[in-house]
């Protein structure tokens, strides 16, 4: 019996090494070369790796994926700004039946809240179609609208008069996109066509409305009637917009546990300008984590 105790005793003792080594885990040995720091458009940069690491996760220094904004979710002072693309036809010439519209007090997300909501008018501060050519506005600026404490709502109104002779037409909108200009020229983008989160509400004739083509979303449209249709209203709105709130940036996983080791990798950049670039290697466990950093700043000339 004591030998019996002896072993299960020496048994639970190993278990208990087998455990403490699968908790705890050594920090990375994770080394990154690179044979120079300037580049050009288009140029293959090839980074070398020595040491074991379980884990490397890169960062190219793209927006969105900056390893010193990997924990921001908040930014200050930036420019909140968007833009939009529309098309116009179907043999309509009511060209001013659509109109951009903008609020920071909507609650409710039906014909009731549009009511009752406050709204501003800012057609007049973009380019909009006028026949079937498509036509992107530039960036309008919409400091004087937004309020960073309130979601803001941009939002495509469709009035259609009725007349004896001209008629609403048919509108497309094409493209959004709504972005956050920061201090040093890079920009946070907040929302595109195939994002916003639209929601379609009809306040007046149900014979038109807003319909969503594709998936992803290809564009919207709205067909609006001929002569003498019935006069219609109906909206097209962003889910709640906020200019100030950010998506922390993330790296871009190239090596986990169990896959195959790297010896090195390679990227290639599209635009110039300077990016940090960063390589987080790490050892996890279920109770353990450690990791290090490996960062450069990277230049990229014109062609």
């Amino acid at each position: 019996m004591k030998y019996l105790h002896k072993i299960l005793s020496i048994a639970f003792f190993i278990g208990l090494l087998s455990c403490e080594k699968n908790i705890h885990v050594g920090h990375p040995d994770f080394e990154v070369k690179l044979t120079k720091t300037n580049y050009r458009v288009g140029d293959t940069i090839r980074f070398e790796f020595s040491g074991k690491p379980d884990n490397i996760t890169f960062y190219s220094g793209l927006p969105g994926a900056d390893y010193r904004f990997r924990e921001r979710t908040q930014v200050e002072g930036g420019i909140p700004k968007a833009k939009i693309i529309t098309q116009y036809g179907g043999g309509g010439n009511q060209v001013a039946s659509l109109r951009l519209m903008v609020s920071n007090d909507l609650e409710q997300l039906n014909a009731v809240g549009v009511a009752q909501a406050t709204w501003t008018d800012i057609t007049s501060q973009v380019d909009i179609a006028t026949d079937a050519t498509i036509v992107e506005s530039d960036f309008l600026e919409l400091t004087p609208w937004v309020d960073v404490a309130k979601p803001f709502f941009m939002a495509f109104k469709f009035v259609g008069e009725r007349d004896p002779v001209t008629r609403p037409g048919n509108w497309i909108v094409r493209g959004l996109q709504a972005s956050t200009e920061l201090s040093d020229g890079s920009e946070i983008p907040v929302a595109q066509l195939g994002n916003a989160g639209w929601t379609t509400i009809d306040v007046l004739n149900p014979a038109t409305a807003w319909t969503i083509r594709g998936n992803p979303i290809a564009d919207i449209v709205i067909i609006g009637g001929g002569p003498n249709s019935d006069p219609s209203e109906d909206w097209l709105i962003t889910k709640p917009l906020y200019f100030t709130k950010v998506p922390p940036d993330r790296g871009a996983p190239i090596q986990n546990i169990g896959s195959n080791r790297l010896s090195d990798y390679t990227y290639i950049y599209h635009a110039p300008g300077t990016y940090h670039v960063a390589f987080l290697a790490s050892n996890s466990s279920a109770e353990d984590y450690k990791s290090v950093v490996r960062e450069f700043e990277i230049t990229i000339l014109p062609e």
